[in-house]
């Protein structure tokens, strides 16, 4: 699959299964055999060669169980250690698991889950490393083989979106760690685990926890989420913090993010020049853009941080925007935040050389592998990518999208299709709407609700006893993919559940809620999932305190002041995200990381709306329900 929203982790899985394979072959080769001929001898090259584990295969065969199966889980090791993922999986596929003693089932585990965990079955591999009988066992299970069993079900766990079931896993991992690169590697898990959750979230879980190691995580991940203050800041807070927790795991093992706090402090821009359309056409948003870059500055500022000096020009007006752009390099700008408008972004992709580096906040047609320009905006095909990645790691693979018929709209139902069938999804029907649309019209003949009255109609006409007649939706469609505006998506949802829908999952992207809690018209659509701004859930930031006070922001212009204090906080840290590509900036926008052509990708949390209000998810959702028949008999009564 290798997602991009969740390559970096589905990567991670693969590195350490591979790292942990070879010590599971060794550890069975270490196992005393009942025959002679049962092993082959003990060293790393004949352990790491294919044809030894062509042999262990081969004279598995004529052994009894259990030492058959452990054999065959040996050479599946090796194999997967070597590369030959379609072999590995053969052999321990022939094993049977309930024939093994509990530390081999533990390895058996171990090596299966990782196999599934490789081929997308992320659902299964859960399963089976959670099975009761390991629960059972794991507490007495040898470091060497419970920890990379745990690592695997916290990386699993975060994955599908259980955050607490993952942040549980570290926590025991924590326990039993005893090398530097095993804590070093587990805090690592910890930090993206944690800075996933709304500061909000973390905030009270810091206030309520009575486990020590976890308040100094909760304190120290509200650090990393900070979206109101810049480096320096953030370091004098990790400073005080270090203070107050030095014995701390993340303090004698600190999370690779915050090892590069010192180094980019140092790489701060003296002057930054903030290129935006003040008048014109895009006059409206471009001032809310500068208002929210002002009052992230601000912030900063009244914090006693160091700033830079920033000068505005209005891009809005007749003057060229390149004559604009030189003009503030001469005036001795060391960094440019602009263009808004994409052709002037696409002239700048077409610039051989920049004369200093620029944060655009559009994105063009393509991307620029050198390093002075990102690309970075509010793009909806980011959102639609994250859902179709989401919805196919929940194990959906047959969509239906309902689309505004809006450019926005029809931009993301593309980005959506593109990527869902990459990953391998089908898409079995798309429908567009406008706002005088027949909604009830519209769910119906996309859900073939017309199909079945008229096999009800055709079956009523044949039979001569009486016939109960219950209609039923389309059954190649296991989830919904809609991209609406709050007034289109409270008609859509109802009719989804009317026409027998109701059981079918819904994502959306974050255009679904308005922006401001109103609980008896949203109750309308309740259950849906949709990609949510960070915005909506830090009301405790002082940035967003101060834009709220003294702009009042429109909601559909909220999330403009929310891109601009993002970019003031996002430009210094650039650096880091061309260092450490698997890094995020998590800002009011969401969790930023840069591509390698420049151009910044948006993850935003997952919410849900619960009793016509928004609420974050922390949690495992439901596995994806199985397809519906399109017919089924019984008796003289009939669904169809």
């Amino acid at each position: 699959m290798s997602a991009p929203g969740a390559s970096s982790l589905v990567s991670r899985l693969a590195a350490r299964f591979a790292a942990g394979a070879l010590t599971v072959a060794l550890a069975a080769c270490q196992t005393p055999a009942t025959r002679p001929d049962a092993q082959l001898p003990v060293d790393n090259t004949s352990a790491a060669s294919r044809s030894a584990a062509i042999q262990l295969l081969h004279s598995a065969e004529s052994l009894p169980a259990p030492e058959r199966d452990k054999q065959r889980l040996q050479a599946a090791a090796i194999l997967y250690e070597l590369g030959d993922k379609a072999s590995a999986k053969q052999a321990v596929a022939k094993v049977a698991p309930e024939q093994l003693d509990d530390l081999s089932y533990a390895r058996y585990a171990r090596v299966y889950g990782g196999l599934l965990s490789e081929e997308d079955e992320f659902f299964r591999a859960l399963d089976l490393t959670t099975a009761p009988r390991l629960d059972a066992i794991l507490s007495q299970l040898p470091a060497d083989t419970a920890l990379p069993l745990r690592d695997l079900r916290a990386d699993l766990w975060g994955l599908l979106g259980d955050l607490d079931s993952a942040i549980a896993e570290r926590r025991q991992i924590a326990e039993l760690a005893r090398t530097d690169d095993a804590i070093a590697d587990n805090n690592n898990g910890f930090w993206q685990l944690l800075t996933q959750l709304p500061s909000r979230e973390l905030q009270l879980r810091a206030d309520e926890s009575s486990d020590p190691q976890m308040r100094g995580w909760y304190q120290l991940a509200l650090l990393g989420r900070d979206t109101q203050t810049d480096i320096s800041s953030q370091l004098s807070a990790l400073t005080r913090w270090r203070q107050q927790w030095p014995h701390h795991s993340a303090n004698t093992h600190p999370p690779q993010a915050l090892q590069l706090l010192e180094q980019l402090a140092t790489q701060r821009a003296d002057h930054i020049a903030l290129l935006l359309p003040l008048s014109g056409p895009l006059g409206g948003a471009g001032r809310a853009i500068r208002d929210g870059f002002m009052a992230a500055y601000y912030t900063a500022l009244n914090a006693g941080a160091p700033t830079p000096a920033v000068q505005v020009y209005d891009t809005g007006g007749d003057r060229p925007f390149e004559e604009i752009y030189q003009s503030a390099v001469d005036a001795g700008a060391q960094a440019i935040v602009g263009p808004l408008d994409k052709r002037r972004v696409s002239n700048l992709l077409a610039t051989e050389k920049l004369p200093v580096p620029t944060l655009a906040l559009n994105y063009g047609d393509e991307g620029r592998l050198t390093g002075d320009l990102v690309q970075f905006g509010l793009a909806i095909e980011d959102e639609a990518r994250q859902v179709a990645r989401h919805a196919y790691l929940q194990g959906h693979r047959q969509a239906m999208i309902l689309a505004t018929d809006s450019g926005w709209g029809q931009r993301g139902t593309k980005a959506f299709q593109e990527e869902w069938q990459r990953l391998g999804g089908t898409v079995t029907v798309s429908r567009s709407f406008n706002d005088n649309s027949n909604f009830s019209r519209l769910v119906s003949d996309a859900l073939l609700i017309s199909d079945s009255k008229a096999r009800e109609a055709s079956l009523r006409r044949k039979l001569a006893a009486p016939l109960a007649f219950t209609p039923r939706r389309r059954g190649d469609v296991d989830m919904i993919f809609l991209l609406a505006q709050p007034q289109q998506a409270r008609q859509i949802n109802p009719m989804l559940a009317f026409f027998y829908a109701g059981d079918l999952p819904v994502y959306a992207t974050s255009q679904v809620f308005g922006g401001r809690v109103d609980p008896q018209r949203d109750r309308d659509i309740n259950g849906i999932r949709f990609t949510a701004l960070p915005w909506l859930f830090e009301d405790d930031n002082l940035t967003k305190r101060n834009i709220e006070a003294q702009a009042a922001p429109a909601p559909a212009f909220a999330r403009l002041y929310a891109l601009g204090a993002d970019a003031f906080r996002l430009f210094p840290r650039i650096p880091m995200l061309r260092r450490f590509p698997e890094q995020r900036v998590h800002g009011l926008t969401g969790a930023l990381s840069l591509t390698a052509d420049g151009r910044i990708v948006r993850e935003q949390i997952w919410a849900r709306i619960k009793k016509g209000a928004p609420v974050p998810i922390t949690t495992t959702e439901e596995v994806a329900p199985q397809p519906v028949e399109n017919m089924e008999l019984t008796g003289n009564s009939e669904a169809f």
